[in-house]
């Protein structure tokens, strides 16, 4: 007989190099879940099953993006099963993942940008973050794994070495991001390579503590700011001076067709929110 676990072993170590670490831990967590509320071998599972387990989803009230993001993980471990010959049927192949409506992108306005610099002035580590993830845009997990050397100073350049998908990309920061970056950094004792460190341990600065200090300025200011806000804010201020798309879309980092469309509302509601402030 055929064990999932060991099928769900072999998955993960197969595509630990093709995606990142957290989406194949999501996906096995989704997998798992499945065989929880069947309680039933993956090997005798039917389409009717997957669409009960979904429905129990929802009836638990879960938002359809996370619906939609943990069948496509079921998706795939099914297709890797026939793939490899654990199975010959895929009972999730006719499954059609569910659509959620994309909202725009929240991005800050100038006037809120300048509230949460004024909550973090004389906060030296706190404005660091705030300016690097406002001037390049990174992600969230990319800023935590940014270290020292990878930093060009010179040429106000940063190499991400292992941005989404595992690829590499190059972002540019301000002069003003360099001036509060080098300010933090300067006021440092240690020798870790990591540009923002944990202060109670070694190691890189922890995403809950940098999400948690967001959560504050969210309260304190009555605007809903999170690292990724700063990403969209990042993008729709650059829409704002003319830079063209498709080069916002090369410093993002993206490649794939839905997020390719998603900002490119984005960048035309900025344009024209620049207009409106023209006309």
């Amino acid at each position: 007989m055929i064990i999932a676990d060991n099928c769900l072993k072999q998955f993960k170590e197969d595509y630990r190099f093709r995606l990142e670490e957290k989406t194949v831990n999501l996906y096995i967590l989704a997998v798992n879940q499945l065989l929880a509320f069947c309680e039933k071998p993956f090997t005798e599972m039917n389409a009717k099953d997957i669409r009960g387990w979904m429905s129990s989803l929802e009836s638990r009230e879960y938002k359809v993006a996370t619906v939609s993001s943990k069948l496509a993980g079921i998706k795939l471990f099914f297709k890797y099963c026939i793939e490899e010959g654990f199975l010959t049927k895929d009972p999730a192949k006719k499954i059609l993942i569910p659509k959620s409506e994309d909202k725009l992108p929240r991005y800050l306005k100038r006037d809120e940008l300048l509230q949460l610099r004024q909550l973090v002035k004389g906060q030296v580590e706190e404005r660091a973050v705030i300016e690097v993830l406002y001037a390049t845009g990174v992600r969230l997990m990319e800023l935590v794994d940014m270290k020292k050397e990878d930093i060009n100073w010179s040429d106000r350049m940063i190499t991400i070495p292992n941005g989404k998908r595992k690829k590499e990309r190059i972002v540019l920061f301000t002069r003003e991001c360099a001036e509060h970056l080098k300010a933090y950094l300067n006021l440092r004792e240690d020798s870790q390579p990591f540009v923002f460190v944990n202060t109670t341990s070694s190691g890189s600065m922890c995403p809950r503590t940098m999400q948690l200090k967001f959560q504050a300025y969210t309260k304190t200011l009555g605007i809903h700011i999170s690292p990724h806000t700063l990403r969209h804010t990042f993008a729709a201020h650059l829409a704002m001076k003319g830079m063209p798309l498709e080069w916002i879309q090369v410093l993002l980092g993206h490649n794939g067709p839905h997020q390719t469309q998603l900002y490119a509302r984005l960048y035309h509601q900025a344009r024209k929110e620049m207009y409106d402030q023209w006309m």
